[in-house]
């Protein structure tokens, strides 16, 4: 495994290279103990968008970078040997040295880039134990004839539970201590997005680099719409406007006395495709208590659309929402997203299962 983050954000510099400087409080990178196997190759310096800062040949197992001292603390990354780890340009010594995953520093060098390894080598570890747990359920699911058991079911929701809340605290313990810098916009990138209300509040007591960011942003204001359309929440009668231009409410959608069942969807969409049958069986099984409507538009012509509802069998209300406000609206961050609605306008229930919702169905007795 890679020792790298795969983040949303980095920092920003022009390309070219940097003339190294001496002074005293500059930051510096080396690398000590190295294989012989990167003897002659070179450690490079990348800011975002690929752009290449400097580089140092590995000599005897080292290299060293100095940089100037007016070099902005956002992250970069050292690309090593076909391998990476990322880099906060801080004042002092930074040194990388390989381990048992790439590479990661050692303890002398600067806060940031020790908090950096921690917070790499927390998540690594916990993304290992959710792979090997997650290839167990996949041979039980081939031992049971490539059938999905509610036992199998059950342990893939209590794993995947696991590793969000182990990912949160990861997170979370490493955006309380950089609440206002580089590495905290990183941790919080990190986030579980299941957990909307906790990333709601570790983004309202950030500083304003974080909240500046524009990728944090946008989840930001994703997951306060999820809060307000969670179960329990009166639904929002948002606008969509469909392929022609013609303008269609939610409260149009919904019939006196039923329960409206939304389906937000998209035709790339494969888990969404797999849902149809259950939705199907709702639309057969439930035509005096519940109203079926399937929304896409996600990232996807109408034409794309329109030829999958076809294949698919689609017989119950589709609309195409060519500029996804349902999604905005509702906070969707995963499709397919379900909710049903109860006739005095509340959202009963919201899940990304369709097994979830057709048994919360049942326990309504609709």
């Amino acid at each position: 495994m890679k020792k790298s983050l795969l983040l949303l954000s980095a920092g920003l510099l022009a390309a070219g290279t940097i003339a190294c400087t001496k002074e005293s409080n500059s930051p510096r990178l080396r690398g000590s103990n190295l294989p012989q196997s990167l003897e002659g190759q070179y450690a490079t310096l990348i800011a975002k968008g690929g752009h290449r800062i400097d580089s140092a040949q590995v000599i005897s197992g080292a290299f060293e970078l100095i940089l100037p001292d007016t070099i902005s603390v956002a992250r970069y990354d050292v690309e090593l040997g076909g391998q990476a780890i990322g880099y906060f340009p801080e004042s002092g010594t930074s040194t990388i040295i390989p381990d048992s995953e790439g590479y990661t520093y050692d303890e002398t060098s600067t806060p940031m880039n020790r908090q950096l390894a921690t917070l790499t080598e927390e998540y690594n570890t916990a993304y290992g134990d959710y792979v090997r747990e997650s290839l167990a359920l996949q041979e039980a699911y081939k031992a049971a004839g490539n059938k999905v058991t509610p036992e199998i079911s059950e342990k893939g929701a209590e794993l995947s539970d696991r590793f969000s809340a182990r990912v949160a605290e990861i997170a979370r313990k490493c955006f309380e201590e950089n609440k206002d810098n580089e590495l905290g916009r990183m941790a919080l990138s990190l986030y579980p997005t299941s957990d909307s209300k906790g990333f709601v509040e570790l983004y309202e007591s950030a500083g304003e680099l974080i909240k500046e960011d524009p990728d944090l942003k946008k989840l930001y204001e994703l997951q306060q719409a999820e809060q307000k359309t969670s179960a329990g929440q009166p639904y929002v009668d948002v606008t969509m406007t469909d392929e022609t231009g013609k303008e269609i409410r939610v409260s149009e959608l919904r019939e006196e006395g039923k329960h409206l069942l939304i389906d937000v969807w998209a035709s790339w969409c494969g888990p969404c495709r797999a849902a149809m049958p259950h939705l199907a069986e709702i639309v057969k099984g439930h035509p005096s208590t519940i109203k079926v409507v399937s929304i896409g538009g996600i990232n996807e012509t109408y034409e794309a659309n329109m030829k999958a509802r076809e294949e698919l069998g689609m017989t119950w209300t589709t609309v195409f929402d060519s500029t996804s406000a349902f999604a905005d609206a509702y906070g969707i961050q995963a499709i397919p997203t379900l909710i049903l609605i109860n006739p005095e306008g509340t959202t009963e229930f919201k899940t990304n299962d369709a097994n979830e919702m057709s048994a919360k169905i049942d326990d309504l007795g609709l």
